[in-house]
């Protein structure tokens, strides 16, 4: 028997609606189309910048990474992980207001730490991390070694901002990778001085460093530089001890590794509470001991 129209409408529309309902629930649980009715997740955006590199052949472009703000935070890293592999070398400049353009050559392997009022680094380098003004260059250093420890790269050299050019030309290398090349011969700095028993008192400051302890910009240190050696390193100091002045040096991750992060931990407690503690000072006539270089 024929059916009109009219009647058969009702059940059609009952088979249409079905037929719509099910292959609604087929897309919905179905693992192929499961992502394509997902919504899209809104991330909010931070308030603190880190440019990094992902890779030396990034070094025009960069990218940049947003991060929460907090000024004692480890070091950053890219959004898609390569920038956490070691690298063969890092340069770790301690920098507060000085003008960076002389490590232009070596910016895509440099990891600046800025303690000053910039928002940015002046151009693209490999990392840059804002951290607050204390404990002078071996506050940032002993941040690099204990935020790194277990991604150091194989060779890591510690710069001020002021770079080791001409000024610093008797206790530096003249340029980044002269300490990168000086480090594969296992030579990290430029021994300029020896220090013997009986240098292990209070340090003997000129000029400006004299002037600075004297009107109270520098903290003075409770303890001598022999008691500091012993605090340090558990130890009473040696006979005869290398130094590297002006705090440019260089380190395998052998060597720095010589000493667990503990050590690091404990170092870095004498100089994070104060612009310039005497501490600091300590550390530079201190550093080569830390790096083992040999006298």
């Amino acid at each position: 028997m024929e059916c009109l129209h009219a009647r058969c409408f009702p059940t059609t529309a009952i088979v249409m609606i079905i037929m719509v309902f099910l292959l609604v629930c087929v897309a919905w649980f179905s693992p192929i189309y499961r992502d394509d009715f997902r919504p899209v997740p809104i991330y909010g955006r931070k308030d603190s910048v880190v440019r990094t590199h992902s890779d030396s052949e990034k070094a025009s472009s960069g990218s940049l990474v947003i991060t929460p703000v907090d000024s004692t935070a480890a070091s950053h890293s890219s959004q898609d992980g390569v920038a956490n592999q070691p690298l063969d070398y890092e340069i770790v400049i301690s920098q507060y207001n000085e003008n960076l353009n002389w490590m232009k050559p070596t910016a895509d392997h440099s990891h600046v730490y800025h303690k000053g009022k910039d928002k940015g680094p002046p151009f693209d380098v490999y990392k840059w991390e804002k951290l607050p003004n204390v404990g002078r260059e071996a506050h940032t250093y002993l941040h690099h070694i204990v935020h790194n420890y277990d991604k150091l790269a194989n060779i890591t050299v510690f710069l001020q901002g002021t770079g080791p050019g001409r000024e610093h030309s008797q206790s530096c290398f003249p340029t980044a990778i002269e300490f990168v090349q000086q480090a594969k011969k296992h030579k990290y700095c430029k021994i300029t001085q020896r220090y013997k028993n009986g240098n292990w008192g209070r340090i003997r400051h000129f000029g400006k460093w004299l002037k600075s302890l004297q009107n109270g910009q520098m903290r003075r240190a409770n303890l001598t530089l022999g008691e500091f050696y012993t605090a340090l390193f558990g130890t009473k100091p040696p006979d005869l001890v290398p130094v590297c002045f002006t705090g440019c040096i260089s380190a395998s991750r052998e060597n720095l590794r010589r000493f667990p992060v503990s050590f690091y931990e404990k170092a870095i407690s004498f100089v994070n509470d104060h612009s310039n503690p005497e501490e600091a000072h300590y550390f530079e006539r201190l550093w080569a001991t830390i790096i083992n270089v040999k006298i």
